[in-house]
């Protein structure tokens, strides 16, 4: 029944995609209804399959690294709609849902072992695992609104803006969702960061201190923080912080995936996570 969801949901949002390129080619002022229609079944499509994996597994459907692209993708899409329904922002979903539908897809093509852990049952550890996942959804918004902010900016600078100009938001509305989101994504990482360490005090043995996973999302935090710190002061300007933030979105996804295969203590793969 789940992976019948999860290809249902696929289904539905290829074809919300396809659906809303015109509105966006065409500068509609929103997207059209059979465009959100589709998406909005694929978004409670995907929703069941994951309820139903949880009912399964008696726990956040999170166990491997399939499994955690598809929640990231589903938070994804969510995200999308809310912050569709506050800016009507048409172009936003060609930037957000091509992602979403590449990491349900390879969910779907490789589910993963079901394996289970009484360890990974750990109240703590679902705080952790959601918490770290919503404040990367916050960051990738802050991503996407950095590389609107620099590529309009780039279209106000020349002398002849091109089709971008005019179906981006202005440099204002991307700033703001710049700001709200980073400020939504750092204090859902910190919570994560700090219930891993604590869940980890008492499940782990040994230097677990010097996993390379962990040692990555502290930087990744830093990188976060010195953003949130030179906004509030006000002394970097928006271009340099938008390059800082594409950069630091590039190392969460580094973190996310890449290192979770050559994690010895927190490595997704069940013979990798040393769980005691």
């Amino acid at each position: 029944m789940h992976s019948i969801l999860l290809w249902s949901a696929l289904v539905f949002y290829f074809s919300g995609i396809v659906l809303m390129v015109p509105s966006v080619i065409r500068r509609s002022p929103s997207l059209s209804p059979a465009a959100l229609g589709a998406l909005g079944v694929g978004l409670g499509l995907h929703g069941a399959s994951l309820a139903v994996r949880a009912a399964n597994l008696h726990r956040l459907p999170v166990i491997d690294v399939q499994s955690t692209l598809s929640f990231f993708g589903f938070l994804v899409t969510l995200a999308f709609f809310l912050v569709y329904l506050r800016y009507r922002i048409n172009v936003l979903g060609v930037f957000m849902l091509p992602l979403v539908f590449v990491l349900t897809l390879i969910s779907a093509l490789r589910p993963g072992p079901s394996f289970q852990s009484v360890a990974f049952r750990s109240g703590w550890l679902m705080v952790h695992i959601a918490c770290v996942l919503i404040g990367y959804v916050g960051f990738f918004l802050t991503f996407i609104a950095a590389v609107m902010y620099l590529v309009q900016e780039r279209q106000l600078k020349s002398k002849s803006p091109r089709a971008p100009y005019y179906r981006l938001p202005s440099l204002e509305v991307c700033d703001e969702i710049y700001g709200r989101s980073l400020i939504f994504g750092l204090p859902f990482l910190t919570l994560g960061i700090l219930t891993g360490f604590f869940w980890a005090m008492r499940m782990w043995h040994g230097p677990w201190e010097l996993d390379p996973k962990i040692l990555a999302a502290l930087i990744t935090w830093l990188i976060y923080l010195f953003l949130f710190s030179a906004r509030l002061s006000g002394s970097w300007p928006g271009r340099r912080s938008a390059y800082v933030a594409i950069v630091g979105f590039a190392i969460i996804m580094v973190t996310f995936v890449g290192i979770s295969f050559v994690s010895g203590w927190h490595g997704y793969l069940p013979n990798l996570g040393r769980l005691h």
